[in-house]
């Protein structure tokens, strides 16, 4: 049975069991859990919430909470609109081999102003290093 179709009281003690291993530190229940608040799923909808456990999962090295934050920082959803440091979070997620970044990445890289790529890169790139 998929969370979409759990009853309210079930659906409630999934995202329960989620918080206690987020708080633990355990990447994936902090990505799940950002997936919930970002979707209204369980939670009431929050931008900031979901962008607070993805940046703790991304943090932890969890590659699509990376893509996550970047995309709410590419259209500045519950975080500060900064194309700059989107470009950043998908370039290390692209590079740990998540296609969505990939195809974020194109996308922003559109929208910035040639000075906002010049930066991104120089940071991307610094960030990437060995």
């Amino acid at each position: 049975m998929s969370q979409t179709t759990l009853d309210p009281p079930k659906l409630a003690s999934k995202i329960e069991a989620l918080r206690f291993a987020a708080e633990d530190g355990h990447a994936e229940s902090m990505f799940l859990l950002g997936v919930a608040y970002a979707q209204g799923k369980g939670v009431e909808q929050s931008d900031t919430l979901a962008a607070r456990w993805f940046h703790q999962a991304a943090r932890k090295g969890h590659a699509r909470a990376r893509t996550s934050l970047g995309y709410l920082h590419s259209v500045g959803r519950g975080v500060r609109l900064d194309p700059v440091l989107a470009y950043v979070l998908l370039s290390q997620a692209a590079a740990e081999g998540d296609m969505l970044a990939s195809d974020l990445l194109i996308r922003l890289r559109r929208r910035m102003s040639p000075p906002q790529v010049k930066e991104a890169e120089k940071r991307a790139a610094k960030a990437l290093a060995p």
